[in-house]
């Protein structure tokens, strides 16, 4: 398939500096409105896996003011708790995503604590428990439920604690999964308890709890040391992944190629992390995936392109023409194959980013970004650095073209 029905000429590398003064500017703008060097950093939203802490993602039922939730986490001690209501919800329901980060000097112990603290204030906040000490069902967690039913033992299993916990895990996990499957994803009463429930549990489960109108449909606990090796997994997954494309580059090609190769990934790679911390993104680890794939996309354009530019400098019509010649007519020549594909993944990227809903807003982010400048990158960016690189630093494993 072809979008031209007859071979563009257009003359891409007319404004080669123009379009790199212009690319490498919006960079350095973004790095400045973002100042990523100082700490700490409002513009710089990092993800629990990365600093420590709970992310929850807490839905009431009636819907409640966000202020007055973020008022209740002030008055407990957690003056620095992100509340972000979602925009997106059914009727009756209002959902929240509450972060709060892990103390310095904190373990895994104490963000278990920290978890404990929050459900405290979520189940002060519900309407139904005012006037009630009994613990909420639905802000009940599967391990908490295992424990209270093995303490209180109804079906009389026999042996140790551990043999007696073991009889009751799958029940309490039936229980606190059957919650996804209701309206709201909460219980609203003891009536839509598991049908496979034995009697007894139900009996203690009525017994020992109530309802409630609130529910964590996510419940995450990172310790600051599992924050830092998730850290240093991420670094080091980036560096393997740029170290592999460009070692397969250096062998694939000419010097002058793998150049233009790096530049073109630094700068891809620089223009996504600055756009998106602009726009107030948060890096967690979906989004390094996200950036993995922008990576892999943005150099497999740049080989295309590559491989065409070597392949005309093979022919013996490309002989007697520049550099600048070569390297426009390879890009005008791919110009159908890249708009095919880079509109195809630009498509579904945008619909993942504006349809997703809020699982899915920060990792297509990156993606949309991606396919723009990793299309952009392989015109503009890598094949001048290739033109420049050629003509500055001429040597026997050049393209072996006349020089304008």
């Amino acid at each position: 398939m072809r979008v031209f029905h007859n071979l563009p000429h257009f003359d891409f590398m007319r404004w080669k500096g123009l379009a790199l003064s212009v690319s490498w500017g919006i960079i350095i703008l973004c790095l400045l409105i973002v100042r990523p060097w100082q700490e700490p950093n409002p513009r710089v939203k990092l993800g629990m896996q990365f600093v420590g802490g709970n992310d929850m993602t807490v839905r009431f039922s009636p819907p409640i003011p966000a202020e007055r939730v973020r008022q209740s986490l002030a008055q407990a001690g957690f003056t620095d708790a992100s509340v972000v209501p979602y925009a997106a919800t059914r009727s009756g329901y209002q959902d929240f995503a509450v972060k709060v980060r892990a103390r310095k000097t904190g373990d895994q112990q104490d963000s278990t604590k920290q978890s404990a603290e929050l459900k405290e204030v979520f189940r002060k906040l519900d309407q139904e428990g005012a006037g009630s000490t009994l613990p909420s069902l639905n802000l009940e967690g599967a391990a908490t439920l295992t424990d209270r039913l093995a303490m209180e033992n109804p079906l009389q299993a026999q042996g140790d604690t551990e043999a007696t916990r073991k009889v009751y895990e799958p029940l309490g996990s039936l229980v606190t999964a059957s919650r996804a499957s209701l309206p709201g994803g909460l219980y609203g009463d003891f009536s839509q308890l598991p049908a496979g429930l034995p009697g007894p549990v139900k009996e203690a489960i009525t017994k020992d709890y109530r309802p409630g109108t609130i529910v964590l449909a996510k419940d995450e606990s990172f310790s600051p040391s599992i924050s830092g090796e998730w850290t240093a997994k991420t670094l080091k997954a980036v560096l393997w992944a740029s170290i592999a494309i460009l070692v397969y580059i250096m062998f694939r090609f000419t010097l002058s190629f793998a150049i233009g190769g790096i530049v073109s990934l630094i700068h891809d790679v620089l223009m996504a992390l600055a756009l998106f911390a602009v726009f107030g993104y948060e890096f967690n680890v979906a989004v390094v995936a996200s950036f993995l794939t922008l990576m892999g996309y943005s150099m497999s354009d740049t080989i295309v392109v590559f491989d065409r530019i070597r392949e005309n400098s093979r022919k013996p019509e490309y002989k007697r023409k520049t550099v600048t010649e070569l390297v426009n007519d390879s890009i005008n020549q791919t110009m159908s194959r890249t708009i095919l594909t880079s509109m195809s993944v630009l498509f579904v990227s945008v619909c993942l980013w504006q349809f997703g809903g809020p699982a899915l807003h920060d990792l297509a982010f990156p993606l949309v970004i991606g396919v723009i400048t990793g299309t952009y990158s392989s015109i503009y960016i890598a094949s001048p650095v290739v033109v420049y690189w050629e003509k500055w630093f001429p040597s026997k494993d050049n393209l072996k073209q006349k020089h304008a």
